[in-house]
């Protein structure tokens, strides 16, 4: 929707960016990862509980909310600045890389074209 908006706009001298944040500890990820537990039956579904408890575990170390909201006050005035944008720096490599890998994956490739 981003990357339409960029381009509709782009004519009219109107710059759209997005900006994507690594897990911060602003209460949003822990409550996700919560909620899940709700609707969750392994009977049923095809994720194994095991592997979402994994992924939780990554929510330990979540990122302090305030070098977020300093980079977009730094982002959003800027008279030019990249379509997209990934912070911290971490994330932008964590991102890459899954990219990079799930490109391998005919399933993942197939809906990237």
């Amino acid at each position: 929707m981003a990357l339409t908006l960029k381009d509709e706009l782009e004519e009219f001298g109107v710059q759209v960016a997005t900006i994507n944040p690594g897990a911060y500890n602003t209460g949003f990820n822990d409550r996700a990862a919560e909620e899940k537990w709700k609707w969750y039956d392994g009977e049923k579904n095809f994720t194994r509980a095991e592997d979402m408890k994994k992924q939780e575990k990554g929510l330990k170390n979540q990122f302090d909310p305030e070098d977020m909201i300093e980079k977009m006050i730094e982002i959003i005035p800027a008279d030019h600045h990249k379509f997209r944008i990934v912070h911290p720096g971490k994330t932008e490599k964590l991102l890459k890389k899954t990219e990079k890998e799930g490109h391998g994956n005919p399933i993942y490739g197939a809906l990237l074209s």
